[in-house]
């Protein structure tokens, strides 16, 4: 119980530590807009969404580490995160960041995930906590992507490449949760 303890104070003292942190480097986002011109709120809206979603990765990063199925999800989130990480570092150009203001800001907006981890970690036992995580994942496929595919005029190549594409995306998961399962000692339920 002790261990449980000291446990909880060194994760409260952490937590605690870095939304100190974050809160401060939030406190000097406006001063990095790029010299002559300033940053457009779509840019803060930009980093305000993504520091969420970065916390949801996270989130789901320390469930699935916490019950054995880890290395599946760090492979989904990377891939995931690459180009929506470009694609976020060319909005806060274009909204007034200079160069290095945006990568400082998609540092700090990275952050969340370290503390989503950290949740995740400490959450993995409450009862349907993989279910939440799921359904994130899905709302954020059925109210965002889907509707971006269906704006597309008329049902052509470029809808059946990207239902193709999902659907490659749905066997290279249930693969590798097939790989996981079948490989002893690499799931830990």
């Amino acid at each position: 119980d002790e261990g449980q303890n000291g446990l909880k104070s060194w994760f409260t003292k952490t937590t605690n530590s870095i939304v100190e942190d974050i809160c401060g480097r939030c406190r000097s986002l406006k001063q990095m807009a790029s010299p002559g011109r300033s940053a457009k709120p779509a840019a803060y809206l930009n980093l305000l969404a993504d520091l969420m979603h970065n916390f949801t990765d996270g989130l789901a990063l320390g469930v699935s580490f916490g019950k054995g199925h880890g290395l599946s999800t760090t492979l989904a989130v990377f891939f995931h995160e690459v180009p929506h990480n470009i694609a976020d570092f060319a909005i806060l150009i274009k909204n007034g960041f200079s160069r290095s203001a945006a990568l400082k800001a998609q540092w700090l907006s990275a952050m969340g995930c370290f503390l989503g981890c950290l949740a995740g970690l400490k959450l993995q036992d409450m009862s349907g906590i993989s279910g939440f995580v799921a359904g994130g994942f899905i709302y954020i496929a059925t109210v965002d992507i889907i509707p971006l595919m269906l704006q597309e005029p008329g049902v052509g190549w470029p809808m059946l490449f990207e239902l193709v594409a999902m659907a490659l995306g749905v066997t290279m998961n249930i693969a590798m949760l097939y790989l996981e399962h079948s490989v002893p000692g690499a799931c830990a339920h």
